[in-house]
């Protein structure tokens, strides 16, 4: 017997048996049910009910009195090992709590876990508790708000739940977006195919989230298409202008470049992808922050402009800048987002683009005129009309692009950090 070809045929042997156990752990687990329906809530606040947090809907929620340590129990007769909190306005500290009973039947809320405030939306893992508190830690008066609650037994947890991570610290491509749901109307498939698909390091910001119900959507959405880093949210207010002038005089001139300046030179994408000059419809917030990203491809390399970011981050060369529908066609880069994904089962870029899009509830009567008739805006009638696979190479640090068909063309490769 040739015993070095035997020794060889172990190891794949040993890799043979674990993937079977492995395709047996995963058959025998089972999703964690879910316990929302069965729980018993009691809030700090009865004006609002907590119907309104548990329905499924984020267009409604349940909001506290302003007073001091908000808090909600949830109590259930099966252990519970999960809960997924979808806020409305959250503490800026709070905590996960559990009930503690001393020798005379005294009942204290003690501390549980650390409530984690850098994410609107949080899934906490539990230990089979049957009674919880979520209680604001912060002392002043103050309201807390949810828009969805909910609560798991033991098992998997569902893909839907979201378990954000941190902002990527560097990106390959940031896309910049005026407000929830136009990264899915005019960038078509863009987010899921290099997110989701490519797996790059993709930050989504945002120049307004428009409000608390619409950020939630807005997370929903990123969730759907692929996106597990935290997006970037603007505090500017969504007012709607026809000129990009009168949007620059609402928000403030100075201060939305600055802040597109700051973004650059934290963040150091590779490349900007943005709105048309010309606002698609004409909308003047989605114009400013087309212009405010073009003026930062300049402002952001250079340290006498908004020196504060400068000392803090340092400046940054932005490689490629890309402008929705710039430019002449045959200079267009195109993409095709009908390409299956493997990433999300066969689904298309535009199919996943327009299943988040379904999730912006509060979008579902917006309209907009295209040739002189009323069309309710959408991935597919909106995209086709505002072509959402057509983008315009600005600026470039790393030459022309040759085949116009990746936003990363001419970058190089590089390591994840």
């Amino acid at each position: 017997m040739n015993h070095q070809k035997a020794r060889r045929r172990i190891p794949w042997e040993l890799l043979l048996l674990a993937a079977v156990l492995l395709m047996i752990g995963r058959a025998g687990a089972e999703e964690a049910p879910d316990l929302t329906k069965e729980c018993t809530f009691r809030m700090c606040s009865t004006k609002w009910n907590e119907s309104l947090m548990i329905d499924g809907k984020y267009t409604s929620y349940w909001e506290s009195n302003e007073i001091r340590n908000p808090w909600i129990t949830i109590s259930s007769e099966t252990p519970m090992y999960g809960l997924y909190i979808c806020f409305r306005q959250m503490p800026a500290t709070f905590e996960i709590q559990v009930p503690e009973t001393d020798e005379e039947g005294k009942v204290t809320w003690v501390r549980l876990l650390d409530g984690d405030s850098r994410f609107y939306h949080t899934y906490y893992p539990l230990e089979g508790e049957q009674s919880i508190r979520i209680c604001s830690t912060v002392e002043k008066k103050q309201k807390m708000g949810v828009n969805e609650i909910y609560v798991f037994g033991k098992g998997n947890v569902p893909d839907w739940v979201q378990r954000w991570e941190e902002t990527e610290e560097k990106a390959d491509i940031l896309f910049f977006s005026a407000h929830p749901d136009d990264e899915m109307i005019f960038l078509g498939g863009a987010i899921p195919t290099y997110a989701g698909e490519r797996g790059k390091r993709v930050i989504v910001a945002y120049l307004s989230y428009s409000n608390t119900t619409r950020r939630s959507e807005a997370l929903n959405g990123l969730w759907t298409m692929g996106v597990r880093h935290y997006p970037v949210f603007g505090s500017f207010r969504d007012a709607y202008s026809k000129k990009v002038t009168q949007a620059y005089s609402n928000a403030g001139k100075k201060k939305v470049l600055s802040w597109v300046t700051e973004l650059y030179r934290k963040y150091q994408p590779e490349v900007v992808v943005t709105h048309d000059l010309n606002g698609e419809y004409g909308h003047g917030q989605h114009k400013m922050i087309a212009d405010a990203a073009v003026q930062g491809y300049e402002l952001a390399a250079d340290p006498e402009k908004y020196p504060e970011s400068a000392a803090k981050y340092g400046t940054w060369q932005v490689r490629k800048l890309y402008v929705h529908l710039y430019g002449e066609n045959d200079q267009l880069t195109k993409f095709d987002w009908t390409v299956p994904l493997e990433s999300f089962g066969g689904k298309t870029g535009l199919e996943v683009a327009s299943e988040a899009y379904a999730l912006h509830k509060t979008q579902e009567r917006a309209e907009v005129k295209i040739d002189g008739q009323w069309h309710r805006l959408s991935v597919e009638v909106t995209g086709a009309a505002y072509d959402n696979t057509a983008f315009g190479l600005y600026a470039s640090r790393v030459g022309p692009d040759v085949k116009h068909d990746d936003f990363l063309e001419n970058i190089q490769e590089k390591e994840a950090d």
